[in-house]
């Protein structure tokens, strides 16, 4: 099995979002310095009926360099702490590496505009396989698209998790992602790994809606829906891995 990642493409996203940035922040700089500049240097009299005005523009214009700096200061911060792997990604991916052969890509730290960020998809002849990847620990119960947390005490409670419903909306954006591109019938499946081992973490599963998986059993966890049987041809594959590459 190939394992790759979208390395360059996320970088030259996270350089154009810095430059961005820069950008919003020298346009705040320079309307502030005018919002202060206007304050500091009245350019109309106080007597003026017009002056009323000219207070409302100067005190607008610091406001709105107030928010550009604001929002370029976020923008500074998400290019720079922009994600360019998935170490669970990586994890899964080198365990999965043992049973699928080079008919098979595993594109980790997925991150597209069309679609947003998704932990990592498969995509080999049996389709497509979106994944939702977690490291929680704990006795968990998932009962269709819902999860709950069991305590020591056998109480059953809101797991304060949801990875059905997250994979259910990856799974949505990445079938919508490759409808738009003429793969009308390219067929798209979901699932939730776990990468601690049993020990760590229980799953108890009542007809759940994405099936749930410890790292190590994620094969015999496929092998009734998604590695059932093959459905794309291997050009398609390869196509759809450079899509989600963006290459």
């Amino acid at each position: 099995m190939r394992n790759e990642a979208p390395s360059r493409s996320l970088v030259r996203r996270a350089n154009q979002v810095k430059t961005l940035a820069l950008l919003v922040g020298a346009v705040a700089i320079f309307i502030g310095a005018v919002g202060i500049l206007l304050a500091a240097i009245p350019l109309d009299n106080p007597a003026s009926p017009t002056y009323a005005g000219y207070v409302l523009l100067y005190n607008l214009a610091l406001l709105l360099g107030a928010a550009l700096l604001v929002v370029a200061v976020a923008l500074a911060i998400r290019a720079f702490t922009w994600k360019t792997d998935n170490d669970l990604a990586m994890i899964t991916a080198r365990f999965l590496a043992q049973f699928l052969d080079d008919r098979f890509v595993l594109i980790r730290n997925v991150s597209k505009r069309e679609i947003g960020y998704v932990d990592a998809v498969l995509v080999g002849p049996p389709g497509t396989l979106v994944f939702r990847i977690l490291d929680d620990e704990g006795d968990f119960v998932n009962e269709g698209v819902n999860w709950l947390r069991v305590r020591p005490t056998g109480e059953t409670v809101p797991a304060g998790i949801n990875p059905s419903v997250e994979a259910i909306a990856d799974i949505r954006k990445v079938r919508e992602y490759l409808e738009k591109r003429q793969l009308m019938n390219s067929p798209v499946y979901g699932v939730v790994v776990f990468v601690k081992d049993e020990r760590r973490v229980r799953l108890t599963m009542r007809e759940p809606t994405v099936p749930p998986a410890h790292m190590t059993q994620i094969i015999p966890v496929l092998q009734p829906n998604y590695l059932a049987k093959d459905r794309m041809d291997q050009p398609t594959v390869e196509q759809i891995r450079r899509w989600l590459l963006g290459e």
